[in-house]
């Protein structure tokens, strides 16, 4: 039985302005999309890993990560027009015996590893498992400048990936959202809506993605002074 860590690079990246989409900018000479790759290919319990790229990327990009991936194994696949589209190509590539699949934003390149171990052990129980942090924050729903209600903290969390599911499970899931025609912000929603039960693990909340430029000099902060220590 296989683990399958897919990555997905394949976004534009607009809400940075950079020459470069921003899981290609670099950090200390490495892009970013690098720190990320890092954390799966030196995980023992990840045997394959597959990337989402742009179209006009993976000729740029594909000979760079499998010189710098050499001893794992790695595939360079093109992304859909949006992100699940993207999933949906690495999901059918996937090889038969895969037993989970772990669906991961390329620019979190803060997942430990150790959080990465404990999904997969609970994934194994329990088929469908995303990690989470709680909400720090007072939650007020609005419309336009008023503000409607205060959400119960308690009940609200904040999603992460790599969300971690049996990969015949999210496969079928996909399925039948790609034949309805059915979008969701993430994977795990995608089980929700056809019944499935998702559960949780709460991890650390450094696992944020990176998606603004104050987000991009934060994680520049943190790597170029190693702030945070992969958790033994």
């Amino acid at each position: 039985m296989k683990n399958i860590a897919i990555i997905t690079a394949g976004g534009s990246g607009q809400r940075i302005e950079n020459v470069k989409k921003k899981q290609f900018i670099e950090i200390m000479n490495r892009p970013l999309l690098f720190w990320t790759i890092d954390k799966f290919a030196g995980h023992p319990q990840i045997n394959q890993i597959f990337i989402t790229l742009p179209q006009d990327d993976i000729e740029t990009y594909k000979t760079v990560i499998e010189k710098e991936y050499k001893d794992f194994a790695i595939s360079i696949i093109a992304g859909g027009k949006q992100r699940q589209d993207s999933v949906y190509n690495a999901l059918a590539l996937c090889p038969k015996d895969t037993d989970l699949v772990l669906i991961h934003d390329g620019v979190r390149p803060f997942i430990s590893r150790r959080c990465i171990s404990n999904l997969i052990k609970k994934a194994q129980q329990k088929k469908a498992v995303i990690p989470i942090s709680k909400v720090k924050n007072t939650i007020k729903k609005i419309k336009q400048d008023k503000v409607l209600t205060t959400m119960p903290r308690e009940d609200l969390v904040n999603a992460f990936t790599p969300q971690v599911f049996q990969y015949k499970l999210i496969k079928q899931c996909h399925e039948e959202a790609k034949n309805t025609g059915l979008y969701c912000t993430d994977d795990a929603a995608l089980l929700e809506y056809f019944g499935h039960t998702v559960y949780t693990l709460e991890c650390s909340s450094h696992n944020f993605k990176v998606t603004d430029p104050f987000d991009l000099e934060i994680a520049k902060f943190i790597l170029v002074n190693n702030i945070i220590k992969e958790e033994k």
